[in-house]
């Protein structure tokens, strides 16, 4: 069904934490996180551990210093250069690259890049060649230790022992100075450490997904002493890159190719490529270059990561050719899981993966634990199909920690249609406010993850007319009082209307807000949130079924009058649904927009919402 725009009145709005679910379409989830033009910079979230710089890790730096001798380092080969002589049909082998000159002109820098290495790799298979490499780079983080390179460079990672990092490497002597000899390591070599590495699932899968090819590494200090970023400088500063942007002006590749290890830097404009990779022009990258770093604003040492040779044809097939996957919230949520030390490889999503949210029906936000009152952020409540309830806490910086269960499946919570979280009975934790298909309204006080669903009190019995009630939300939209206790309920016939000061008495005083209309009756996803500039009373946020998204400025001051739309209709959120917003992390303001895309599964989280905005997505959960 399609929004009928010549029945859109001036004076009519919504909004609501929790509707009926949306059922799920045949049509394909797009990726709704590459339609945004706001880039994200590296932001970690969770609280980062530093590693400490102690007795073993220095005795691991010194053992890794003397097995990778200057010598060592030199005669080590391109990981992604061809093992055999070339096929008949003349075509390369995977990852190798063709020769022919053509594009932008590379030069080498003989005195090395601070932020850009060697990525050294010791093999333990028995090859005739076990001591190989990638380039990589050093990222900032507070860890001051993350290094990043291509996920090719580490698929399967059964070959690989010891694996090293040699920012600025240079070889032989230089103008920089130095002693001469085989090569110069100005920032000393630093160790990976054991089971520190970060790559995406979907590139260890079969076949690997292009998509992801890029991976994070924690190194250890070097045998002075130092972490990684105390010895180069401020690393290179993660940055997203939405689809639409693919095409940049300026930007420096740099990477080690393989021979003598001079690190090469070209710079020009990239282009889109298939609409997910970035594609750059320049000469003589060959074997040796994957992992090697895309920076935009490169003032010599270090810039704005926005890609590492990767991706397609594990970077590409020429040596005037070079790819990366895009930078989108995928390498964003592998990053943060870098910083926060979170376990790399087999440990679980604390959300679930998307074949558990593709059982959400309804979703709302509120402070339901008791960490989240205490530190004013929100958490989530999901009610799913077989009628378990979950609370989901939040960790305060836009993600979540694992579940803790409400009530366990069963056959009365299946009934509940529409949930909101509001606080009606005034004591600082939020209550849940429920409507059943037979038209009840229920209201369960102080839910936490002590009382749980415990406190029913009922303010409505099964009746016709609450039936007829297909969304609802609480905030502050105008009652006598300033916390989230009023709410907005749009009915089936379009009719909108505002009960203020709702308590554990019932429901009161109730205002119409927009008359029957065929309009509203295309609204789904319903949220109340802090979107505009001003204090006090509460905006609507609104997803219709077409994929438009609306937001109705002060609803207190203003009513349904001042619209502000998001997402035009026809947008990728046609397919989305269960949109609810809160308070996950950065300010205060209840601006972060949560939604499921039933579809695929994937659970995404829109961070900093404003009146013309629905910028900063990530995501929490993946599509399955």
């Amino acid at each position: 069904m399609r929004r009928i725009p010549w029945l859109r009145a001036a004076t009519i709005g919504a909004c609501a934490s929790l509707a009926l679910a949306v059922p799920a379409t045949a049509a394909p989830q797009p990726d709704t996180g590459r339609d945004d033009g706001t880039p994200r910079t590296s932001a970690p979230s969770g609280t980062p551990q530093k590693p400490a710089v102690t007795g073993d890790a220095l005795r691991t730096a010194q053992e890794t210093e003397r097995y990778w001798t200057p010598e060592r380092i030199a005669a080590a080969v391109p990981l992604d250069a061809p093992q055999t002589a070339g096929d008949a049909d003349d075509r390369p082998a995977p990852g190798a690259r063709r020769k022919r000159s053509l594009a932008e002109p590379s030069h080498p820098r003989d005195t090395g890049i601070a932020t850009v290495g060697v990525f050294l790799i010791r093999g333990a298979d028995g090859s005739a060649t076990p001591n190989q490499f990638c380039s990589a780079g050093a990222v900032a983080s507070p860890t001051k230790s993350l290094v990043i390179t291509a996920a090719h460079c580490l698929k399967g990672d059964k070959r690989g022992r010891d694996f090293a990092f040699v920012p600025g490497y240079r070889a032989g002597a230089s103008k920089a100075g130095g002693t001469g000899g085989t090569g110069e390591t100005p920032y000393g070599i630093f160790p990976v450490q054991p089971g520190k590495i970060w790559t995406d699932k979907r590139y260890q899968q079969s076949p690997a997904d292009d998509d992801v090819d890029f991976a994070f590494l924690r190194v250890g200090p070097n045998s002075q002493g130092k972490l990684l970023e105390d010895a180069t400088g401020p690393g290179n500063r993660l940055t997203a890159v939405p689809t639409a942007q693919l095409a940049r002006k300026d930007v420096t590749v740099a990477g080690y190719p393989g021979g003598r290890k001079t690190p090469l830097q070209c710079t020009n404009d990239t282009s889109a490529f298939q609409g997910r990779f970035m594609e750059i022009k320049c000469d003589a990258f060959r074997a040796g270059v994957s992992g090697g770093p895309f920076l935009e604003h490169f003032d010599g040492d270090r810039g704005d990561l926005v890609g590492v040779i990767g991706g397609y044809k594990t970077g590409g097939l020429y040596d005037h050719t070079s790819y990366t996957s895009q930078f989108d919230d995928d390498v964003f949520r592998l990053y943060d899981r870098a910083v926060s030390g979170t376990e790399p490889d087999d440990a679980p999503n604390p959300m679930g993966n998307a074949s558990t949210w593709k059982n959400a029906k309804v979703m709302t936000a509120g402070r339901f634990h008791t960490a989240s009152v205490r530190d004013a952020h929100d958490d989530l409540v999901v009610r799913w199909v077989d009628g378990e309830v979950s609370l989901y806490p939040g960790d305060g910086a836009h993600g979540f920690r694992k579940d803790i269960r409400l009530t366990p499946a069963n056959e009365t919570w299946k009934r509940a249609a529409a949930i909101t979280a509001g606080d009606f009975t005034g004591d600082g934790t939020s209550d849940l406010l429920v409507r059943w298909n037979g038209g009840s309204l229920t209201l369960y006080k102080d839910v936490n993850e002590t009382n749980k669903l415990r406190n029913a009190i009922k303010l409505k019995p099964a009746s016709s007319t609450w039936k007829n009630a297909s969304g609802m939300t609480a905030g502050r939209f105008g009652g006598a009082t300033s916390r989230a206790d009023d709410l907005v309920v749009r009915w089936v016939d379009g009719e909108v209307t505002l009960y203020t000061d709702i308590d554990a008495k019932g429901l009161h005083a109730e205002k119409q807000l927009a008359k029957p209309n065929k309009t509203w009756t295309y609204a789904r996803d319903l949220t109340a949130g802090d979107f505009g500039t001003g204090s006090g009373g509460q905006d609507l946020f609104v997803r219709w079924t077409d994929g438009e998204v609306s937001v109705y400025a002060d609803i207190a001051g203003q009513g349904l009058s001042s619209e502000h739309r998001l997402r035009p209709a026809n947008s990728a959120w046609r397919y989305g649904s269960l949109s609810t917003a809160g308070t996950f992390g950065g300010t205060a303001r209840q601006d972060d927009i949560v939604t499921l895309w039933p579809g695929s599964g994937k659970l995404t989280m829109n961070t900093g919402t404003t009146l013309t905005s629905l910028a900063g997505e990530r995501t929490l959960v993946p599509k399955g």
